[in-house]
């Protein structure tokens, strides 16, 4: 049987005898203790082996005053008394009330025993000064051996349940607290990720809209800038530079560069990409930087120790980089700090945690940080929206944030942003990080410009679905001395290649045409019959909606609209040159 720790329990009488008939109360022979040992298991229905005889420490104090010191003194050496027995009259000193009252304020679950043989208070009178508690009971002298032994087991155990109990609740309270802690973590990172969510939805659902617009502008550009360059084959004396075809023809590059921020915010424009240095990047991108950048404006470079490499289109990146030293300029018209830095940053999921957009791995990174206005929580959640801009009417197209997020999405990274009002902002871009060389940024060997003409005469089949685009293409290609086979959608195009066969050099086609037969399909539908057949591809997209592997055939090439006469021609020509 295995015995539990002695429960402590101080007397506390003026009377010596007292003292003494206690001491030898609690010091019974072993049979008394198992005679109480199991009155106490009846009492609390409990087999006796499951809890083990219970002793006890006794302590003793003759005065009120001198139990409290007892009572500190225990409760710091972490060994607290359980029950005390309290005398009524105590002269000179506390009665038993006070003391209880005293002990109580050291030690709240003190089990209390108040020993009696007068009526110095009534139960009513003990209640007002000590309130309404199950921790006190009241024992009349002369007191019964057993009684006073079946109240000690019988408190002591009830304290020791009280403990118990507390310990539980604090420890259920502790879980409580932490599964509660917990819940509101994940309620916060799914709010976050259900308001990235929207933003997200929000951004494709505009960039599709963006895309849409700049597709069909593209096809007006291409209408506009083709016939200028036939005017100006027809009319060489207007082309000077203030006559009028030079004039549209200015204009309509304006346009076109419109044009590719909508498609750069669609993540459609057209790149290029190669392995870069960020930090060559950024030093031949400070150059145009201190010239546009006011003189109050402190710009400084903090470049990476080592190359910090990724794939990418320079010209786009280059956009990138302008579109945030500009956006933060603006934001300091009273003059600053503009910081540009590069680092290879390791991303964990603590960092996905806190930003949705990212993932975990090695990136490069390009932070751009201002000392301006900064920015409140309700700008923050637009800055990335086409056409949204807090500047004065006429002071931008709010298209430059929207064109670094595009880009950047592009690219396959992500652009985190921090700012308050009065302290500024950070824009950090995350891009794929590649390990970098000089050799893989080593441009291939420049080709032999293509013979247009020694490409005339070979036969054109020309997909548009767009009349003025058709027009035009038909008759740039007739400048080229080709012969041309025109056709607006992919049903009438095979049955032009039905009634040539054998005849025609190259299709070019259009991407995106009517009737449900597109230029990929028409494309490989006559593939299947003549696998040697050149193909060009016209777009406004880019030509990352396509297959890539289809892309880099030897067969297939890609014109971007808005496209000119020259560069019809020799696209043209090069693909028919092509071994």
């Amino acid at each position: 049987m295995n015995h539990a720790p002695p429960h402590r329990i101080l007397f506390i009488d003026d009377n010596p005898s007292i003292h003494e008939d206690f001491r030898k109360l609690f010091s019974a022979p072993d049979d008394r203790a198992v005679e109480l040992e199991e009155m106490e298991a009846a009492v609390f229905c409990e087999p006796i082996a499951d809890r083990g005889a219970q002793t006890f420490e006794i302590s003793f104090a003759s005065q009120g005053d001198e139990g409290l010191e007892l009572v500190r003194a225990a409760q710091e050496q972490g060994r607290p008394f359980a029950l005390s027995f309290v005398d009524v009259r105590m002269p000179p000193g506390w009665d038993g009330v006070t003391t209880v009252e005293q002990l109580w304020k050291v030690e709240p679950d003190l089990q209390v025993v108040i020993c009696t043989a007068y009526t110095d208070y009534s139960w009513d009178d003990m209640r007002r000064r000590l309130g309404t508690t199950d921790s006190l009971l009241v024992l009349k002298k002369p007191f019964d051996s057993i009684e006073v032994l079946q109240l000690a087991h019988a408190l002591t155990r009830k304290w020791e349940l009280t403990r118990e109990a507390r310990k539980a609740i604090e420890v259920l309270d502790r879980r409580v607290a932490e599964r509660t802690h917990s819940l509101e973590c994940e309620m916060a990172d799914r709010t976050r990720a259900e308001e990235s969510l929207r933003q997200a939805k929000k951004m494709e659902a505009v960039g599709q809209l963006a895309a849409g617009i700049a597709h069909d502008f593209n096809n007006l550009l291409t209408i506009i800038r083709g016939n200028v360059d036939l005017l100006a084959l027809e009319r060489p004396a207007e082309v000077g530079p203030d006559g009028c075809i030079s004039q549209i023809f200015e204009a309509s590059n304006r346009a076109a560069a419109l044009v590719r921020q909508l498609l750069a915010f669609s993540r459609r424009q057209v790149t290029q990409r190669h392995p870069l240095d960020l930090n060559a990047l950024l030093d031949s991108a400070s150059v145009l930087l201190r010239r546009g950048i006011a003189a109050h404006i402190d710009i400084r470079l903090l470049r990476a120790e080592s190359a910090v490499g990724t794939l990418a289109d320079q010209g786009s990146l280059d956009q990138v980089i302008m579109n945030l030293a500009l956006n933060a300029r603006d934001a300091m018209p009273h003059g600053g700090t503009l910081t540009l830095q590069t680092s290879v940053e390791m991303l964990d999921d603590t960092h996905v945690s806190l930003h949705p957009e990212a993932r975990t791995g090695k990136f490069a990174c390009l932070t751009v940080t201002d000392t301006g206005l900064g920015m409140d929580s309700a700008t923050l959640s637009r800055i990335f929206e086409p056409f949204f801009t807090t500047k004065e009417v006429g002071k931008g197209t709010g298209l430059g944030l929207a064109t670094v997020f595009g880009v950047v999405q592009q690219h396959q990274g992500w652009v985190e942003v921090e700012s308050q009002p009065g302290h500024g902002s950070t824009f950090r871009v995350y891009l794929p990080w590649i390990e970098y060389s000089t050799q893989a940024s080593s441009p291939e060997p420049g080709r032999p410009e293509p013979d247009v003409d020694g490409a005339s005469g070979r036969t054109i089949l020309v997909v548009e679905d767009e009349p003025g685009v058709l027009k035009f293409a038909r008759s740039a290609l007739a400048l080229g001395s080709f012969r041309v086979l025109a056709a607006t959608d992919g049903l009438e195009a095979m049955r032009i290649w039905s009634e040539n066969a054998g005849r025609v050099d190259l299709l070019f086609t259009d991407m995106v045409m009517p009737n449900g037969v597109s230029g990929r399909a028409l494309a490989d539908r006559l593939l299947t019959e003549r696998p040697n057949l050149k193909v060009i591809y016209a777009s406004g997209y880019s030509p990352e909606t396509l297959d890539a592997e289809w892309l880099e055939a030897a067969h297939v090439g890609f014109l971007p609209k808005p496209y000119t006469t020259e560069a019809l021609l020799r696209t043209v020509a090069s693909s028919l040159a092509a071994a």
